[in-house]
């Protein structure tokens, strides 16, 4: 439908032309068939690509083979800079040209958009409307279209003449017109496009980010599904257990208080001493089944913190282990056991001293973020390979000789209860951090 308006529109210039001029017949059958040629051109150009700088350029070289042009500029509205700015020229000086930008009201272009229709200027060097720059290179005669579709003006085709005066008529008005009505067509296009491609782009973000939210979701619950149905087992196997341990604990209580030479009062103690390291395992498989309750209320952070930190510092100096805090001077109080995050902190430094046997550094950093309280503990240990990453919160994996592989995802276990997240970042041989993110309105 356009391009039969236009063709409509040519004959009828050319029809008006060979009324009004002397021009020989033939001669005004070659340049209707010329610009017959140029319009087809640029359609084709449009049709067939998305780049917008080489269809700019196409609308501009058919222009200058078609009218009666030394020079011409188009500008384009630049969204994100609210001004039009040089897209293509033709035959100025890139140097001085291209710098050329205007708002909405000034100069040729300005006036132009401000009006909505075309300006044909007789002497460019009489009208103050000609920016200075332009008439610098000579330009003696100037006609402005605007690039208009769907009401909204995308641009202006500036056409010069550095040869004569009065060098446009109505007739090259009305074929720059075509041209102008072209470019507005593409750069209307090319919006639409760009702006299906943003959608495009920030569709495939959402669904990204959803597929990532749903698949940690589904992770969560398949961990809880299966540390409880381990907690279950664990505990059934704990109570079976502590029956035995507390008969053991009264005959090492009465053989506590015998009298025993030396070395049996030696080798007493190493019982009593594992048998404490048993009673803790079994401790922790009882939290593993249910966290010890207890009752939620607003916990200070820094100070639990201060307080774990206390607890651990003689085995951070055995280790050789350097600590640094990098805490705020306040943080937003969570709702919580204190306790148990006390019981998360401490297994979180003191696993940090340990991965790192021959020394190192733990910076344990902390920071608001939006409606949570981050904690972040990094050692500068050996790091853990993705394989060992993916498992570290499960019931009973560890990496230790001695572990029992129950600290981690106990320490899990209590977050999750306190609507927080546990997670890990490492790269082998590059350290590990653990961090810690709990709610603060709990």
């Amino acid at each position: 439908m356009v391009q039969y308006r236009q063709m409509r529109n040519l004959r009828a210039i050319f029809k008006k032309r060979t009324a009004m001029s002397p021009l020989n017949h033939l001669e005004q059958n070659g340049e209707y068939a010329r610009a017959v040629a140029a319009i087809h051109a640029t359609g084709r150009e449009i049709a067939a690509s998305l780049d917008l700088d080489r269809t700019l350029h196409v609308v501009m070289q058919k222009a200058v083979e078609t009218l009666p042009m030394d020079a011409g500029v188009l500008f384009v509205w630049d969204e994100a800079a609210q001004l039009y700015r040089v897209a293509v020229s033709h035959n100025l000086p890139p140097e001085r040209v291209e710098r050329i930008t205007f708002a909405f009201n000034e100069g040729v272009p300005g006036w132009t958009v401000q009006h909505r229709q075309p300006l044909m200027i007789a002497d460019a060097r009489l009208d103050a409307r000609v920016h200075p720059t332009v008439v610098a290179t000579g330009v003696l005669s100037v006609l402005a279209v605007p690039l208009i579709c769907h009401e909204k003006v995308a641009g202006v085709l500036t056409l010069f003449s550095q040869t004569s005066t009065h060098a446009f008529d109505e007739s090259a008005l009305q074929l720059a017109q075509v041209f102008a009505d072209q470019a507005a067509v593409f750069l209307e296009n090319a919006r639409l496009v760009g702006e299906l491609r943003q959608w495009t782009a920030e569709l495939e973000r959402r669904v990204a980010e959803r597929t990532r939210q749903l698949e940690e979701k589904q992770a969560q619950i398949i961990r809880a599904e299966k540390l409880a149905a381990v907690g279950r087992l664990a505990a059934s196997v704990a109570h079976e257990i502590n029956n035995p341990l507390q008969a053991i604990a009264l005959h090492l209580q009465l053989l506590a208080d015998e009298s025993l030479s030396p070395g049996g009062q030696r080798r007493l103690g190493v019982v009593q001493q594992e048998f404490k390291r048993i009673a803790n395992i079994v401790e922790r498989l009882l939290d593993l089944q249910r966290p010890k309750e207890g009752q939620k209320q607003p916990v200070d952070i820094l100070a639990a913190l201060e307080y774990v930190v206390i607890l651990a510092e003689k085995q951070l100096q055995r280790a050789g282990v350097r600590l640094v805090q990098q805490l705020p001077a306040t943080l937003p109080a969570v709702i919580g056991v204190e306790s148990q995050l006390k019981q998360v902190f401490l297994n979180l430094i003191l696993n940090a001293a340990e991965a790192m046997a021959a020394g190192g550094v733990l910076t344990i950093t902390a920071c608001r973020e939006g409606e949570h309280v981050d904690l972040e503990f990094a050692d500068t240990g050996p790091g853990l390979s993705p394989a060992v990453q993916e498992r570290l919160f499960e019931p009973f994996f560890t990496t230790k000789a001695d572990g029992s592989g129950l600290g981690l995802a106990v320490s899990h276990e209590i977050v999750a209860n306190h609507g927080g997240m546990l997670a890990v970042q490492s790269v082998p041989g590059e350290g590990a951090t653990f961090t810690v993110r709990l709610p603060v309105n709990g």
